[in-house]
């Protein structure tokens, strides 16, 4: 426990940087809080390229798929305020041979979309329909709950909770009482959907990976995590 104490107080400036220390006689711990539900919304990313030797045949295939994806969006629930499209954007598309020469290959056009599909029991559907309809990638398929606000209170107080009961058991095995906190730093917080990333692979042409069912229902956690200066009564 001597060991615990004295590494968590040369820790401290490197783990809670900011965090004023008292010059009277000090713990400082960190607590960790999680709250946990079943997604009910999906937050996903989706995006067209084409290339052409003429840019303005790339931007024409682009502006197509993205507009008939943009048609089939209602047929899944989804309003104006659940999509965004980003601008389409054009290059020139260049490779360099081995005497780093520059060799034009046309041009690339691109254009992403990002919507939040609130019925997760279509999503395999709706990205079967998103790639009929000439968009050419998955980008990011991220599980959300429209609880997050009282969710990541939860996991703050459990995690304030959790530096209180770590700091007490500290100074009482050191014969020592503790004190009032003397300061408070909310440290980076954290989400993880159930499955150890929030994040899929790029899927390119076909969503079939996405139909394996245990992916379709993670469980997402938020992690909140506190640091805190106690002060200790002599």
């Amino acid at each position: 426990m001597r060991a615990l104490m004295l590494s968590l107080l040369l820790l401290a400036p490197p783990c809670f940087a900011g965090t004023p220390l008292p010059d009277a006689p000090h713990v400082v711990t960190q607590g960790e809080g999680q709250a946990s539900a079943t997604p009910d919304r999906a937050r996903v990313t989706l995006s067209a390229q084409y290339r052409h030797a003429h840019a303005a045949v790339a931007k024409q295939s682009v502006d197509r798929s993205v507009n008939a994806f943009l048609e089939l969006a209602p047929r899944f629930g989804l309003t104006p305020q659940d999509v965004t499209a980003s601008d389409v954007s054009v290059s020139e598309d260049i490779e360099y041979d081995d005497r780093n020469r520059r060799i034009p290959k046309g041009y690339a056009a691109n254009r992403s979309v990002t919507v939040t599909l609130h019925a997760l029991d279509r999503l395999g559907e709706f990205l079967d329909a998103a790639l009929a309809a000439g968009l050419t990638g998955i980008d990011n398929v991220a599980f959300e709950s429209s609880r997050e606000p009282e969710l990541r209170r939860q996991a703050r107080d459990k995690a304030i909770a959790d530096a209180r009961e770590k700091a007490n058991g500290l100074a009482t095995a050191f014969g020592a009482a503790l004190g009032p906190v003397y300061s408070i730093n909310s440290l980076r917080s954290g989400f993880d959907d159930g499955y150890g990333a929030t994040t899929l692979d790029r899927v390119e042409v076909t969503g079939s990976r996405l139909r394996r069912p245990a992916y379709l229902q993670p469980t997402v956690e938020y992690t909140e995590r506190v640091s805190a200066v106690f002060e200790l009564k002599r």
